[in-house]
């Protein structure tokens, strides 16, 4: 019965804007256990390996598109060439390079398309921490405001809880700036990896195929 006496009375502050009572006791430090009650970010999104998996697959493909050499396969394409079967086994190698020009195409499509998803729950994570921030800047500012009021303090116990749940709070709100701080960092690496992927996909590796188009018909 005491028990929903206590949530009845938390319920109306925080109606009414406010999410501590109005008087420092042991209900006001089971509302600051309440406020501490958030859903946490996903640090395992920090964690995750999209940036490095397309960092590896752009190099992948700048290096075998370095190594699809045309002035190489048409210097094999002369009379001799042909005598000895060069030029054919040159063209072979011409296309299979251009057959693992495109897998590796692939798996960096693939990779990037994975880098988009986890910057857009990165996004969504900041989102949420900003939200918690505030709610967190509000209840710490009228916890601080009701020991300031407290100045005969008739349970010295129901203080000393009261201001430790009060600095774990202040912790948790610190741990949150700095994953902000993170999150921006990650966000910031896989913007740049994703720009690099969109000058490899409609600049570099369109070039190489109208090269290769440009090659067959001649």
């Amino acid at each position: 019965m005491m028990g929903q006496e206590i949530n009845s009375q938390i319920s109306g502050d925080s109606m009414a804007g406010k999410q501590l009572p109005s008087t420092l006791c042991n209900e006001a430090v089971e509302a600051l256990d309440a406020a501490a009650r958030t859903h946490s970010f996903d640090d395992d999104l920090l964690r995750t390996a999209p940036a490095r998996d397309m960092r590896l697959q752009i190099e992948a493909m700048l290096t075998t598109l370095d190594k699809m050499d045309p002035d190489r396969m048409l210097a094999r394409q002369g009379t001799i060439s042909r005598l000895t079967g060069a030029d054919i086994e040159a063209r072979l190698e011409f296309e299979l390079m251009g057959k693992r020009v495109m897998a590796v195409a692939d798996q960096l499509r693939r990779a990037a398309g994975n880098g988009k998803h986890i910057r857009s729950l990165l996004a969504d994570g900041k989102k949420d921490i900003i939200s918690e921030n505030a709610r967190l800047d509000a209840v710490i500012e009228e916890a601080r405001q009701l020991l300031s009021r407290a100045h005969e303090v008739s349970d010295d116990f129901v203080h000393a809880r009261f201001e430790r749940r009060l600095s774990n709070l202040i912790a948790m709100r610190a741990s949150n700036d700095l994953a902000l701080k993170q999150i921006d960092l990650g966000m910031q690496v896989l913007s740049g990896l994703l720009d690099r992927f969109t000058d490899v996909d409609t600049l570099l590796l369109p070039l190489w195929q109208r090269k290769v188009i440009a090659l067959a018909h001649a």
